[in-house]
């Protein structure tokens, strides 16, 4: 992984209670030259925050992505936490998307655990079929109870309305806890390991 420093001068070790915020991004081959920009006044922008200690890029390539791990380094957990909820950052994450292909990974560490703890490399996403079987596999059980749940209160309702509150529930419930849950218990399904 190359090393790519976007900040000019070097800066002193960070304090025992500063943070560093560890930013891993693939970028898209098509969209390196403008991801390197915005990131690059992004970085200028960090620059000015009270607190900001210094930053530092590593490049890498995985696959065909581009591999960024970038560490932001703060003095203290709130200089770092002020930063993050700065207009400056918020807009230039709002752009964010526009470069990146998958999640970004971010971790915030203590001292030299930001140079050994890097975010696992990230997977393709599962295949539509697979999605598919695991949204059946857990609207299909809570229908099934908040229909029964709900039976009592939605007698003599026309159906259209009837069907209302276990939809309601069974949505709310499906985006939390049991999609979460069906997704870390068939991780391996999901995303199995290439050899």
């Amino acid at each position: 992984m190359a090393d790519l420093p976007l900040s000019p001068d070097a800066a002193p070790p960070p304090a025992r209670e500063g943070v560093t915020l560890v930013v891993t991004e693939f970028v898209r081959p098509s969209r390196v030259p403008e991801y390197e920009a915005w990131a690059s006044d992004l970085h200028a922008r960090a620059a000015r925050q009270a607190g900001f200690v210094g930053v530092h890029v590593l490049r890498g390539q995985e696959g065909t992505l581009a591999e960024y791990v970038t560490l932001v380094r703060f003095a203290s957990p709130g200089a770092l936490a002020a930063w993050r909820a700065s207009p400056d950052y918020q807009a230039a994450l709002e752009r964010l998307p526009e470069f990146t292909a998958g999640e970004v990974d971010y971790r915030e560490s203590v001292g030299l655990e930001a140079w050994f703890d890097r975010p696992a490399r990230p997977t393709a996403a599962p295949p539509l079929w697979k999605n598919v079987v695991l949204g059946f596999a857990g609207v299909y059980p809570l229908i099934l109870l908040f229909t029964w749940l709900c039976r009592p209160l939605v007698q003599g309702w026309p159906w259209w309305a009837a069907i209302l509150p276990s939809a309601l529930l069974a949505t709310v419930f499906l985006n939390w806890p049991v999609l979460p849950l069906l997704s870390r218990l068939l991780r391996g399904w999901l995303y199995p390991e290439r050899r």
